[in-house]
């Protein structure tokens, strides 16, 4: 269930109080777009595919003949960059609240997580869905921004505070 870079940072006696992941409802623009791109791609293959007319006339036949291959490959690429690398930065970012710290991976390629130890708060507020935490030995806030369930994280970072 955990991954690698996960268990060095979790240690055999915490217990985990919030899991969260970014919502698939982050991409509903993406889901559009990825809509919109397919339709006029395959819209373009398939007048390239078209059948001859009854009077033998293609005006398909006028291109040259890699071009359906080179409107796959166009509509390939446009597909992960405007949907598939969107996804998988979304569906990488997570929140763990343990008893004893705060895990964080902001969204991207990357797998690095931010840990700050419940002892080292020493401020927390939410403003809408992102939440504002005052860290002790750093000058900034640190914020957590597009926070799904930030209510809930607050109260749970609240009560664990206080041990």
């Amino acid at each position: 269930m955990q991954g690698k870079a996960l268990e060095r940072h979790i240690g055999a006696g915490d217990h985990i109080h919030v899991d969260l992941t970014a919502p698939l409802s982050n991409m509903f623009f993406p889901l559009m777009e990825f809509i919109a791109i397919t339709g006029v791609c395959w819209m373009g293959i398939g007048f390239l595919d078209q059948l001859p007319g009854i009077d033998g006339s293609n005006p398909a036949a006028s291109f040259p003949p890699g071009t359906r291959n080179l409107l796959l490959a166009i509509w390939a690429g446009l597909s992960v960059w405007r949907f598939g690398l969107p996804l998988i930065r979304q569906r990488r970012f997570r929140v763990i609240v343990t008893d004893r710290k705060l895990l964080v991976r902001r969204e991207g390629l990357s797998s690095k997580y931010d840990s700050i130890p419940l002892s080292y708060i020493n401020r927390i507020q939410r403003k809408r869905n992102s939440l504002v935490l005052g860290v002790g030995g750093h000058h900034r806030p640190y914020v957590i921004n597009k926070l799904p369930r930030a209510k809930k994280v607050e109260s749970v970072l609240k009560d664990l505070q206080y041990y």
